[in-house]
C-alpha cells in the first residue's frame, strides 16, 4: 500500500548536483501513479547501485537488483552534469524503467517479428560491438507474454513509442519501417 521504496548509492561519489538530477529523473517514475520512489542511500543499504564505468548503459530488471550484492545494478558511462537533457532523459528513464521492474517493449512478439535477423545482427555488431548471441538475446528472442503483468487484463498491443523500446532503422525491419522507439515515458509505461 505504501509503494515501493528503493535506495540510490553512486560507486563514484559523483558531485551533489549530479547525483540530484539523477534521483529526481528517476523519480519522474512515480508522477503519475507508478508507486514507487528513489532516494539516495548509503552504498550499505542501496537497492539501485549507480556507477559510470565504461560497459555502456545498462540496468538489472527488477526483483535482479536484489540478487546483486555488490558493484553495480545500473551503469550510466560517462553521465555528468553536462549531459544534454534529451539525452539524459532517454537513457535514465529507460534503465530506470528496468530497476522498477519493466522489460524491454522491443522485444515483444509483435516487434520481435518484424525484424530481420541477419540484418539486425550486422546492425549491432557495427553500433554496438555484440556479439550475434548478445544481439540474440537483447533484441531477438521474443519475451514470453505470460511473463508480463498487465493489471487491466489483457496485454495491449506492443507500444512502440514505449521509453523501453530501442529506436530501431527500418534497415533492419522486413516491411523497411522503423521502431521508433520511445524518448520520454508515455501513459502506456505508466499504466
Amino acid at each position: 500500500a505504501g509503494g515501493v521504496k528503493l535506495g540510490v548509492a553512486f560507486l563514484d561519489n559523483p558531485p551533489s548536483t549530479l547525483r540530484n538530477r539523477i534521483i529526481a529523473g528517476m523519480n519522474v517514475w512515480g508522477t503519475h501513479g507508478a508507486n514507487i520512489r528513489f532516494t539516495e542511500a548509503s552504498l550499505s543499504t542501496a537497492e539501485v547501485r549507480i556507477a559510470r564505468g565504461n560497459s555502456g548503459y545498462w540496468s538489472y530488471v527488477g526483483t535482479g537488483i536484489l540478487s546483486v550484492r555488490q558493484g553495480a545494478t545500473m551503469n550510466l558511462q560517462g553521465f555528468t552534469i553536462n549531459t544534454s537533457d534529451a539525452e539524459f532523459k532517454r537513457v535514465l528513464y529507460h534503465e530506470t524503467g528496468h530497476s522498477a521492474g519493466c522489460p524491454h517493449e522491443h522485444m515483444r512478439q509483435e516487434i520481435v517479428a518484424r525484424l530481420d535477423r541477419a540484418k539486425t545482427i550486422a546492425y549491432f555488431q557495427r553500433t554496438q560491438g555484440w556479439s550475434a548471441q548478445e544481439v540474440q538475446q537483447q533484441g531477438l528472442t521474443p519475451l514470453n507474454e505470460r511473463s508480463l503483468l498487465n493489471p487491466g487484463g489483457a496485454l495491449p498491443p506492443a507500444d512502440h513509442t514505449s521509453i523501453m523500446t530501442y529506436q530501431l532503422p527500418g534497415s533492419i525491419t522486413i516491411d523497411g519501417r522503423p521502431i521508433v522507439g520511445g524518448n520520454d515515458i508515455n501513459e502506456t509505461d505508466f499504466a
